[in-house]
């Protein structure tokens, strides 16, 4: 089976994620990126991709191209906002589905690509965060991730909001709960040692 042409087929999209995470590892040194501190973040559909990085990221789906694909792919920590987490109906989201694993998939497609199947004590750290009224990717796919995150004993914490729907982001939600949600990923990032803000002397100006 092809996958909109491409002959590695539902593995495409993770080919592209593991060769970035390792091509950025491979050119910290002159990108200035400390390659022991890189974390993915994905949102709905691009939460599938991610979740899919988080526990396949030693899936061996390409062959080597050059040097930097010998470095790990494994995220240093991973966000899931509103995450595609399950390819199965009754919660999953219809044209990621069909678009991963097309409109008439096996069992055995439906094992290897929804994410709970590889979940593994090695993942990195995991934040989830959904909204508990989303119409589009059903709360159901944060809490079950959350479930099979935790039982595998990763690291993982979740975080719903009770309204906010899908594809909340971060413009417009000033008066609204959400607005709290990056300073709940940056919080956690410090917490996890990914992230180390900046703190300026009050004498230091904005320069």
């Amino acid at each position: 089976m092809t996958h909109q042409g491409w002959a590695a087929g539902p593995d495409t999209p993770l080919w592209d994620a593991q060769r970035a995470m390792r091509i950025i590892r491979a050119r910290a040194r002159e990108t200035g990126v400390d390659p022991s501190r890189v974390m993915v973040m994905g949102f709905s559909a691009g939460g599938h991709l991610a979740g899919s990085l988080t526990t396949r990221f030693a899936a061996d789906v390409y062959p080597q191209v050059e040097a930097a694909d010998s470095s790990s792919a494994r995220p240093d920590a991973s966000v899931l906002v509103y995450p595609v987490f399950t390819l199965s109906q009754p919660y999953t989201h219809g044209s990621t589905s069909r678009n991963t694993i097309g409109a008439d998939p096996t069992e055995s497609d439906l094992a290897t690509y929804s994410i709970g199947s590889a979940v593994t004590e090695d993942a990195p750290p995991v934040f989830i965060l959904h909204a508990a009224n989303d119409q589009v990717v059903p709360v159901e796919n944060a809490l079950m991730a959350y479930d099979a995150f935790r039982k595998a004993g990763a690291k993982v914490l979740l975080h719903v909001f009770e309204h906010g729907g899908h594809g909340f982001g971060m413009r417009g939600i000033d008066a609204d709960p959400l607005h709290a949600w990056p300073g709940l990923v940056r919080d956690w990032a410090v917490s996890e040692g990914i992230y180390h803000p900046i703190v300026r002397r009050p004498d230091a100006g904005l320069a």
